[in-house]
C-alpha cells in the first residue's frame, strides 16, 4: 500500500521513540543495579575490555590459545554477573533494552523486510489522519441521553421514540462491543439531530479502543481528499486505506457538494469494502429512495442490500437542548 509521506514520518518517529524508550529504561536499570551493586560495574568493564584484547591478540599471531583464554574468561564472568543479579532479584534480561517488538527490536524490519508491528503503525497512523476523531474522547454510548426522546407511541413505528432509539442504543453498544472486521455494515437514517453522529462516533471510539483500525470523516472533507489525489495535488492513496480500514464511518452523506467524480469515488469505495466483506457505517439525513434520487441504482442497491438500516427518531436534540439551557 502506498502512505503518505507524512504517515511514513510519523510512523518512523514512534519506532524511533519506542526504541529510544527502551534504551533509555536499559540504562536506568543498569546505572540504578551498579551503584547498589558495585561489582556489576567492574564485571561490564572487563567484559568491555575483551573487544580490544581479541583484535590485539590476533594483531600478534596468537590468536587462537588467547582467544580461547578470553572467550573461558568472559564466560566466566558472565556466569557471576547472572549469579550477582538473580541474588538481587534480577535477571541478566534487566541490562537489555526490553523493546516494544521483539522481532525488529522497534527498528521497523527484520530479515530485510519491514515488520508487522511498522505495517500496523503505518496503518493506524494513516487512519488517524485521514480521520476526523478529535472529538470522539468526548461521545460515548452513556452520554445518549433517552429524555430528549418523545414517550408517546408513535402511530407509524407502533412504539414510542424512546423505545426505538433505546433499542438502536442497545443494538449499536453490543455491535461494538463484539465487532469484528467482518461485521454487519450499517445504515444510520433520520432527521437531522436525532443521535446518528453521536451513535457512530461512540461506535467509533469503541472499536478503536480495541486496537482496530478506523477512519471516520465527513463525507465531504474524504472526497475533496480523493480530488487531490487523483489530480495530483497531494501524495497518497486514501482510497486503497479507505477500503483497507477495519471500519469506515462515513457521516453525513448527502450534504457533500454533488459531482460525478464524487458519486464514482463514494460508489468505489463502498463497493471496494462491500467486496472485502469490510463493515461500513454510514449516517445520512436521506432515505432509500432520496438517495436512489441522488447517487444513482448502482450506489443505492449496494446499501439497499449491504447494509442494515438502523431508523433514528425523535425531535432535533441540539435545538431541545438549547432550549433548556435557555429556560
Amino acid at each position: 500500500m502506498a502512505y503518505d509521506p507524512q504517515v511514513i514520518a510519523a510512523a518512523r518517529a514512534q519506532l524511533e521513540q519506542r526504541r529510544g524508550q527502551a534504551t533509555n529504561r536499559a540504562a536506568a536499570m543498569r546505572a540504578r543495579l551498579c551503584e547498589q551493586i558495585p561489582r556489576l560495574k567492574e564485571i561490564e568493564q572487563q567484559l568491555a575490555a575483551a573487544i580490544p584484547a581479541v583484535a590485539h591478540a590476533i594483531l600478534t599471531g596468537n590468536s587462537e590459545r588467547e582467544i580461547a583464554r578470553i572467550r573461558e574468561e568472559n564466560l566466566r564472568l558472565q556466569k557471576e554477573m547472572a549469579e550477582l543479579l538473580h541474588k538481587a532479584g534480577y535477571e541478566r534480561d534487566n541490562f537489555e533494552p526490553q523493546y516494544t517488538c521483539p522481532h525488529c527490536e522497534d527498528t521497523g524490519y527484520a530479515n530485510g523486510r519491514m515488520c508487522a508491528c511498522f505495517s500496523q503503525l503505518l496503518k493506524d497512523e494513516a487512519c488517524r489522519q485521514l480521520s476526523g476523531l478529535s472529538c470522539m474522547k468526548l461521545t460515548d454510548f452513556d452520554d445518549m441521553q433517552l429524555g430528549y426522546y418523545d414517550d408517546t407511541v408513535d402511530a407509524r413505528l407502533g412504539i414510542s421514540p424512546r423505545e426505538q432509539m433505546q433499542g438502536i442504543i442497545t443494538y449499536c453498544r453490543e455491535y461494538a462491543a463484539a465487532f469484528t472486521p467482518n461485521a454487519q455494515s450499517l445504515l444510520l437514517q433520520g432527521p437531522t439531530g436525532t443521535g446518528k453522529t453521536h451513535l457512530s462516533l461512540a461506535i467509533a471510539k469503541a472499536v478503536t479502543e480495541q486496537g482496530f483500525g478506523v477512519v471516520y470523516s465527513s463525507v465531504q472533507p474524504l472526497l475533496r481528499k480523493l480530488e487531490s489525489e487523483h489530480f495530483g495535488r497531494s501524495e497518497g492513496d486514501s482510497e486503497e486505506q479507505l477500503i483497507a480500514c477495519d471500519l469506515l464511518v462515513l457521516d453525513d452523506l448527502g450534504m457533500e457538494f454533488d459531482s460525478p467524480f464524487y458519486r464514482a469515488c463514494l460508489y468505489n469505495v463502498i463497493n471496494g469494502r462491500l467486496l472485502e466483506n469490510k463493515p461500513t457505517i454510514i449516517s445520512t439525513n436521506l432515505g432509500f429512495s432520496a438517495i436512489a434520487t441522488r447517487y444513482g441504482d448502482q450506489i443505492a442497491s449496494r446499501i439497499n442490500g449491504g447494509f442494515e438500516p438502523l431508523l433514528c427518531v425523535g425531535k432535533d436534540i441540539r435545538q431541545l437542548r438549547r432550549r433548556r439551557a435557555m429556560e
